[in-house]
């Protein structure tokens, strides 16, 4: 029987493993950090409960610990998988191994320390502007020990010292050329050695011999490249030292309160209910996707397993891949929001005992692997998907210019019921407006979000819909557009000077007046189209000294909607000029559709222009919107 860390530890992956009823790894570098804090001190970190899986038959899914784990969404670069890197946990084939136990309560603390001991994290460092596909934007991470941090000393001699213990995951050299470990001078003058604690133990995760560590560890001291005396170097070594066998006693010598149970497969998954439901609480999408993997496998595909956490794991990549401006957002919560929107539930609970119900659960499976048109399994809701962010995306909308990514879960159900509804241009402009008026009204929630998605089934109870009507939705949730509604988000729409080469609409209330607006440019399809200014920002300077130095260029009133290659070859030029090349049909056109006032568009008027059209916009919306229903 296991009984200390380092047992634990060389004994995962190799005897140890994880049920499929277990929910994702989702600790952070600071908890696994504070948990290693916890170690060294003595401090209690709560119980493992182990399943015995001795004459089950096999009746149970296995599932590897993580030790290199991605500490992000969104898409990873071959050269990082290639790292053994891993976002979430792969299936062990059990031909291959003894599968003594599995971890049915402790999994969190367990995985952590599997990580800090004998794994890395992985995370995207290349911020907004970088390339999530380049693995040069990635660095690898390792948990470290401060190895001078000893609550004994708080100097050597003279040479400031941290006086306590402490663990932090340090950048290594995988990709980025900065390596964070080793020694580090802080700007109070404190002298640090970050020490990797995956050196106190072999490949296998067995502790190494003392003597070894202790001859390594001074051997950290002596390279140090600092201005120190013999003897603040030998009190380094002793500080280092005495670290060094602290950690082997207290954290490799943790013993780890451990109960172990017997019991057919199906009391414990009554176990695990009982033990989420009383003890630290799962999210309820954490939950729903653990029961998903607890009944692995459902379906065979070609003769293999269908396995729903690796199925999901690999469609949440592959959306992220193929639509990189929203992968931020494309995670597994939403893709789990998805998948009970489409049956009929929702994941607003304040307990998760909704989803003890095998037939609820059952259903998801059913709806999830339902086939799509290629008879492939859970083909149908891979479609929805795609479907989703392609309408989406054509319109040009991301993450900024819609309320909530809730109404991606809402589209997917549309397109799930109606599998004969298209990406067709007349679906992207009703999403459009549908969007639109969600920010216009401003009453969008996570409630009315719910009732939205069960409201398709009334919307569309023959499952033969092919146009989006979002009008019904809304009028399923009782909301209706109203004149300070307009006033509103006329007066608060603003173009967004920080957003990005991908944001088409740079404002929600921008991507929602000109979503209003849109129906005189039906000639062109709605992804051809590019918000810019009128009077141009290039000619600030001038604008302004024409108009006594009181303008702002970035009101809704000076933003329109063109087609994309008429607006590039407008350039920096004022509306007097760029319009003078237009023909008299043309001209006319841009003005119509964009609501211009009567009048000329020279310099001197900006002021009056923008106001003039912006009570023209609040005019015409009010009228043709703001009724006191919206009918599909």
């Amino acid at each position: 029987m296991m009984e200390t860390l380092e047992e634990f530890v060389s004994k995962m992956d190799d005897r140890v493993f994880l049920p499929g009823l277990q929910r994702e790894f989702v600790w952070t570098e600071d908890a696994i950090a504070h948990l290693f804090d916890s170690f060294i001190r003595g401090y209690p970190v709560g119980q493992v409960t182990l399943w015995d899986t001795d004459g089950v038959d096999d009746k149970f899914t296995a599932y590897r610990f993580i030790r290199r784990y991605v500490d992000e969404d969104g898409r990873i670069p071959p050269a990082v998988l290639d790292h053994e890197a891993r976002r979430s946990n792969e299936q062990a084939n059990t031909d291959n191994i003894i599968c003594d136990y599995l971890v049915i309560d402790g999994q969190q603390r367990l995985n952590s320390a599997y990580v800090g001991l004998r794994g890395s994290l992985f995370s995207y460092t290349g911020g907004r502007g970088g390339d999530r596909s380049d693995e040069r934007f990635w660095s690898e991470k390792v948990l470290c020990i401060d190895l001078l941090g000893n609550p004994e000393f708080s100097d050597a001699s003279g040479l400031p010292l941290a006086g306590d213990y402490d663990f932090k995951f340090r950048t290594i050299d995988t990709f980025d050329p900065e390596n964070e470990v080793g020694h580090e001078e802080m700007t109070d003058g404190t002298h640090r050695l970050w020490y990797p604690i995956r050196r106190f133990v072999n490949e296998d995760g067995e502790a190494l011999p003392g003597p070894e560590v202790d001859d390594d560890v001074r051997d950290q001291v002596n390279a140090l490249e600092i201005s120190a005396t013999s003897d603040q170097r030998d009190i380094l070594k002793d500080v280092a030292s005495r670290v060094a066998m602290r950690f082997q006693q207290k954290v490799l010598g943790y013993e780890l309160p451990s109960t172990t149970v017997k019991y057919d497969p199906e009391e414990v998954h009554e176990i695990f209910t009982r033990i989420n439901l009383s003890g630290e609480r799962p999210k309820p999408y954490q939950y729903v996707q653990s029961l998903l993997a607890t009944y692995s496998p459902y379906v065979e595909e070609d003769d293999s397993p269908f396995h729903p956490r690796l199925i999901l794991t690999k469609e949440m990549e592959r959306m992220a891949t193929n639509h990189p401006v929203f992968e931020k957002k494309i995670t597994r919560k939403l893709l789990t929001r998805c998948l009970v929107y489409v049956a009929n539930s929702d994941l607003k609970r304040s307990t998760v005992e909704k989803y003890s119900e095998k037939d609820e659960v059952r259903t998801i499976h059913e709806q999830w692997a339902a086939p799509g048109e290629m008879g492939n399994a859970h083909g149908r809701f891979e479609q929805a998907l795609r479907d989703t962010f392609s309408t989406v995306e054509g319109t040009g909308l991301t993450p900024r210019t819609i309320p909530s990514m809730d109404l991606i879960a809402i589209l997917t159900k549309f397109y799930y019921v109606n599998p004969a509804a298209e990406v067709t241009e007349e679906n992207k402009r009703a999403v459009f407006r549908f969007v639109a008026k969600t920010v216009f009204t401003n009453t969008f929630s996570r409630s009315r979000g719910r009732a939205m998605a069960r409201a398709v089934n009334e919307v569309y109870p023959n499952g033969d819909g092919e146009v989006f009507f979002g009008d019904a939705l809304l009028d399923a949730v009782d909301v209706r557009l109203t004149s300070k509604h307009v006033d509103d988000a006329v007066d608060r729409a603003r173009y967004n000077t920080t957003a990005g080469e991908d944001d088409r609409f740079t404002h929600s209330g921008v991507a929602a007046v000109l979503a209003l607006l849109d129906e005189a440019h039906s000639e062109h399809d709605i992804d051809n189209l590019a918000v810019d200014h009128i009077y141009p920002v290039a000619q600030r300077e001038a604008i302004a000294a024409a108009n006594d130095g009181e303008i702002n260029l970035h009101r809704i009133g000076n933003l329109q909607l063109l087609n994309s290659s008429e607006n590039a070859s407008k350039g920096d030029n004022l509306p007097d000029d760029w319009l003078s090349g237009k023909s008299d049909g043309r001209r006319e056109f841009i003005r119509d559709a964009n609501l211009y006032p009567d009048g000329n568009v020279s310099i001197d008027k900006y002021n009056s222009f923008v106001e003039r059209r912006e009570k023209l916009m609040k005019d015409w919306l009010t009228e043709r919107y703001a009724a006191s229903s919206m009918n599909p």
